[in-house]
């Protein structure tokens, strides 16, 4: 068995230095889908060869072992703070550019995943899906590009982030058997979980009148969508059609039921895992969780702790239990 050597590859406009070689102190990466860009933060050593970058540089960083690293972030440097004591570099992914971006712009009769593919044609795309299909979704220069993007987010459920490459991802959630097996004893350093706060996911009706007929039929705006309708009801002007409603009620039903179980992992450096990940633990005392799903990712590399890595997890459906736990 041989022993851990973790270690950085930082690529500053195309140059690369291992973390000795930057001089690096400390490198705290953060990875999630909550709508902020994936973001980076950098302490150096004052002689650092970093020091001497700029806003606007692209950057990008592998974490692993030495010799087997693997990328986990791609951007730009956004800030460089000196001080007596080193130099500060932050950044973000790459994505940044669509909160940069405005446009005046309205889409009659097309896709999510089309309309996100417009808005994202001036940044690297890693994988984009949609097919709901919105009769019209206006953009307006008031708000940026990734507001609209977020936007439609939350009307299909999708989740979004970006690649260790820094390429846009607009996918739905994923299902399936966990991808990343974690063990208690072996892998785990410290963990929490238990259950999240209850709540009930609104109803979702569509505005046209005429929508429960079908989307061939003529519509128009009903003076009370929601009526008859008990609890909360979210009212969805850009849907036209009752499948479209009942496509988001789904997505919000399954949301909540996966906020019934949350915590955080702290593992040993794990690389390859990304937020959307699906993880099994293993060998819990209190019992099998089930599946969780990764909702964030903090990687942090230092001398005093070596490699660590952060999991923000919510559960993935699938049962488990945490003994007596909960």
């Amino acid at each position: 068995m041989s022993l851990s050597r973790p270690n950085a590859v930082l690529t500053l406009s195309g140059r690369d230095f291992t973390a000795a070689e930057a001089a690096l102190v400390r490198l705290h990466v953060h990875l999630g889908l909550a709508g902020a860009h994936d973001a980076v933060e950098l302490t150096l050593w004052p002689a650092s060869k970093l020091a001497e970058a700029a806003p606007g540089d692209t950057l990008a960083i592998s974490l692993g072992n030495v010799d087997d690293e693997e990328a986990v972030w791609s951007g730009e440097v956004t800030s460089v703070l000196a001080g007596p004591d080193g130099t500060l570099l932050e950044g973000l992914a790459a994505t940044v550019a669509l909160s940069r971006a405005r446009r005046s712009q309205t889409y009659v009769s097309q896709s999510v995943g089309d309309i996100v593919r417009d808005l994202a044609s001036d940044v690297d795309v890693d994988e984009v899906e949609g097919t709901l299909q919105l009769e019209a979704y206006s953009v307006d220069n008031r708000r940026s590009l990734w507001t609209h993007v977020l936007e439609l987010a939350t009307l299909t459920g999708a989740d979004v982030g970006a690649s260790a490459e820094g390429g846009l991802r607009f996918v739905p959630v994923r299902s399936g058997a966990a991808e990343v097996d974690l063990r208690f004893g072996a892998d785990l350093l410290a963990w929490k979980l238990g259950p999240g706060p209850s709540s009930t996911a609104p109803a979702v009706v569509a505005s046209g009148a005429a929508s429960d007929s079908g989307s061939d039929k003529w519509h128009w705006l009903q003076r009370e969508p929601a009526s008859g309708a008990s609890g909360p009801v979210r009212v969805v002007p850009a849907f036209r059609t009752k499948d479209a409603a009942d496509q988001l009620a789904q997505a919000l039903t399954d949301r909540a039921s996966r906020a019934a179980l949350r915590g955080q992992l702290t593992v040993t450096g794990r690389p390859e895992v990304r937020p959307g990940t699906r993880i099994a633990v293993k060998d819990l005392p209190s019992g099998d969780p089930g599946p969780l799903r990764v909702l964030s990712v903090a990687h942090v590399l230092d001398a005093r702790e070596g490699f660590t890595t952060t999991l923000t997890v919510e559960s993935a459906g699938g049962g488990g239990s945490l003994g007596g736990l909960l």
